[in-house]
């Protein structure tokens, strides 16, 4: 993906193709407390489990793409092994590495 990053709602739609976890990823952006930029978490209730990812809607664009890319990440290190990886473990740096990769290549 040249010139990255892209706009927020493209770069959600190339993660889900490019980087899909192993459960579906609902992606919103939302008013969060002032000292939270984003957060990704696991819901196992009702049928699918899937992930929810919450970016700061306060956040200009481009601090909300790179948000969404460090929440996805989070995703992607669970779906190898577990949720209960620590947050920022080997696993999570191997993800964004993945992500990165999968992005400028496309």
């Amino acid at each position: 993906m040249s010139g990255y990053p892209h706009a927020f709602r493209e770069t959600a739609r190339h993660l889900r193709v490019l980087v899909p976890p192993v459960w579906p990823v609902r992606v919103r952006r939302s008013k969060l407390a002032d000292d939270v930029h984003g957060y990704c978490a696991l819901s196992t209730q009702g049928r699918t489990p899937h992930y929810t990812i919450r970016v700061n809607s306060e956040l200009h664009e481009e601090a909300q793409v790179y948000v969404l890319i460090h929440e996805w990440a989070h995703a992607l290190s669970w779906s190898s092994d577990s949720h209960r990886i620590r947050h920022h473990a080997p696993e999570w740096g191997l993800a964004m590495s993945r992500i990165w990769q999968a992005l400028r290549e496309d």
